[in-house]
């Protein structure tokens, strides 16, 4: 796997700069519910490119109750350097991780089933809970789906959250920390963390401490002075994730 170049972080600013960074986090945060609502139909599922078999794929997966539309300036990003995005739609947002993660699986399976998706190199992008989802849907499937290369989980509560307890559905209770879903996930795919990347983001208003987005085995990637959703628009995780694709283009 090459060699990634290393994340620049912002300098920090003491009490007054991390207080606007949380103010900025809290604006982003309702925005995104509005953006989720106007935007998604205006992002194709397929990248127009998805017929070119010579590229490598990306999928994306959004976190809780979000739609694709978070996705939209990474999208974007990702598309104009070359790359395939297929876009996860979540048909039931309250329902457990291990039954999004099973829709998930499906969708992928049937994506990469097609004709131009054969031998692809292949990447997972999971926002917050779309990381878990990620992961519980790959523990059925690191070894059938070889051509996946890596996985990226961006401000994922690996360990849980206690923001949790504001949500509703049976997924916010498998965020808990401690929950019996995360306790079990956290111990069935050891194997398999050399192939992870955990994206952190501070100040994170949901995640709350960055130990939460830890994850024992798994590269760490931290960005300062960003945030749960800002991560999304960050300049510094497009870089990250293009490093990773660029050696597969044209594979």
């Amino acid at each position: 796997m090459a060699a990634l170049p290393p994340i620049l972080h912002k300098p920090a600013e003491g009490l007054v700069g991390h207080a606007r960074a949380v103010a900025r986090e809290g604006y982003l945060l309702g925005l995104s519910f509005l953006f989720r609502q106007r935007v998604p139909n205006a992002i194709p599922q397929f990248s127009p490119n998805f017929q070119d078999h010579r590229l490598p794929i990306v999928f994306l997966v959004p976190g809780y109750l979000e739609n694709h539309g978070c996705f939209s300036t990474l999208y974007e990003e990702l598309l104009w350097s070359g790359v395939r995005l297929a876009l996860y739609k979540p048909r039931y947002t309250l329902a457990s991780v291990r039954e999004m993660a099973s829709d998930f699986a499906t969708f992928m399976n049937l994506t990469l089933s097609r004709e131009e998706c054969e031998n692809s190199p292949v990447f997972l992008v999971g926002h917050s809970m779309g990381g878990l989802i990620c992961r519980q849907a790959m523990l059925k499937h690191w070894q059938m789906r070889q051509q996946v290369q890596h996985l990226f989980t961006l401000a994922t509560p690996h360990q849980g959250t206690h923001m949790a307890h504001l949500g509703l559905g049976d997924c916010v209770v498998d965020m808990l920390p401690g929950s019996r879903f995360l306790s079990e996930l956290n111990k069935a795919d050891r194997a398999y963390r050399h192939k992870m990347t955990s994206v952190i983001a501070t100040p994170d208003a949901l995640l709350l401490r960055t130990k939460a987005a830890k994850l024992d085995g798994a590269r760490h990637t931290l960005l300062e002075r960003s945030g749960h959703m800002a991560l999304l628009d960050d300049a510094r995780l497009f870089n990250h994730l293009k490093a990773e694709i660029y050696p597969h283009l044209g594979a």
